[in-house]
């Protein structure tokens, strides 16, 4: 470790990594930030329910799980910069599809492509992370890229309640989500570093990479643990802003500030969880948070005193903020020289997540309301803290 962080230590072009990545993580959140934050009208466009319009975030999702796993292999015979660069051109396709889209069943097709820019954007940004730079800068540099996702929902609220207000939210997709991405690609293709010559998995094959992936129990505990809080987070975002339009009967803008002020706390999670991490460990700080940050969702879903259900809201979204950033450092440590192969299981794990999460969060609102909701959220925690306490290790403390 010590000779990987002193070459890293000396690596030329790192000046505007965390920018060039940031802004890739900051774009990725959009699509699924704008259809959570509009669905309704999406749903009214198109003549269906908020609970079926939501599988178009499904279908995105579930696309994302087989793409990550082809990322999985890629990632071993290609450049990451290159993978990166790649995913943010699927985003940009997605983007203008949906401004284009004619049906239900177009807007679920064009909308899922979105899901193969996420599977090769979230891996290849967090590889390039911990290819690049030193160990002792890699938790803050996450909170700080975490942060960026997060700043999405802080700029993108208001603009996207401004846009939809005056032209619908197709107008949101071409007017910022395509404008964006182009300008996030562009910024990729000259921030980032020239690719290295041993890049990805140094030389192992793909067999050997997800070889050294499964039989690992501490990095298959991640994955496990990483579908379950990506379930629970990814329910949260795709019904949140409709459960405070429709049980509270506040308007797009009030749901987009509040989307607001969660994104900002879940930025102060994520930037001030670098240095927790460094103090606590990976693990531990994990194991700390994962009750907590879920309770909070359980409390969103079933208190009735609109002020506390946003306190409650936003509280949720400063601590899954801090534990996203811890889970996904332990993960990034778990396998040095398939970072890229684990990154993308990983990816593909967290978008299974999503689409389990969406897909049954859906079902219980057309079956039963949001209090089931909340509390499938609730439990889902509980079961990923039990794997982090017993299963997995963080190699950084144990050497």
């Amino acid at each position: 470790m010590d000779e990987e962080t002193a070459s890293q230590s000396e690596e030329p072009g790192t000046k505007f990594l965390l920018p060039s990545l940031g802004f890739a993580r900051f774009v990725l959140v959009l699509p699924g930030m704008l259809t959570g934050l509009l669905l309704i009208d999406i749903a009214f466009t198109f003549g269906t329910s908020v609970g079926v319009m939501g599988q178009i975030r499904t279908s995105s999702a579930m696309v994302a799980v087989v793409m990550s796993l082809l990322m999985a292999g890629l990632s071993v015979r290609f450049k990451h910069k290159h993978l990166l660069m790649a995913g943010l051109a699927f985003i940009v396709v997605s983007a203008l599809g949906c401004v284009l889209a004619p049906s239900y069943t177009a807007i679920l097709v064009l909308f899922s492509i979105s899901g193969v820019g996420m599977a090769i954007v979230t891996p290849m940004s967090q590889s390039l992370l911990g290819e690049y730079l030193p160990l002792d800068k890699r938790a803050s540099t996450m909170g700080w890229m975490l942060g960026a996702s997060a700043a999405a929902y802080l700029i993108g609220a208001p603009v996207f309640a401004y846009i939809s207000g005056i032209g619908g939210w197709r107008w949101a997709f071409l007017g910022f989500v395509l404008p964006m991405t182009v300008l996030s690609l562009i910024f990729a293709s000259y921030g980032l570093p020239r690719p290295r010559s041993d890049e990805g998995g140094r030389g192992g094959s793909v067999v050997e990479a997800f070889r050294a992936v499964f039989t690992n129990t501490s990095a298959t505990a991640c994955l496990a643990g990483n579908l379950i809080i990506l379930s629970t987070w990814s329910t949260h975002l795709s019904f949140s802003s409709s459960l405070l339009r429709q049980r509270f009967l506040v308007s797009t803008g009030f749901a987009s500030l509040s989307t607001i002020v969660g994104a900002t706390c879940y930025i102060v999670g994520s930037v001030s969880s670098g240095r927790l991490v460094n103090r606590f460990g990976r693990k531990k700080l994990a194991v700390l948070l994962t009750i907590p940050a879920g309770l909070f969702l359980v409390g969103v879903y079933n208190l009735e005193y609109l002020p506390l259900v946003l306190v409650s809201n936003w509280l949720g979204a400063l601590l899954n903020g801090m534990l996203y950033s811890a889970t996904s450092n332990l993960t990034l440590e778990q396998l040095p020289r398939f970072r890229g192969t684990m990154m993308s299981i990983s990816s593909a794990t967290g978008s299974l997540g999503s689409a389990m999460g969406t897909a049954f969060g859906g079902w219980l609102l057309v079956t039963y309301h949001y209090n089931q909701l909340g509390w499938f959220m609730g439990a889902f925690n509980v079961v990923a803290v039990l794997i982090y306490y017993f299963i997995t290790k963080d190699p950084t403390r144990n050497k």
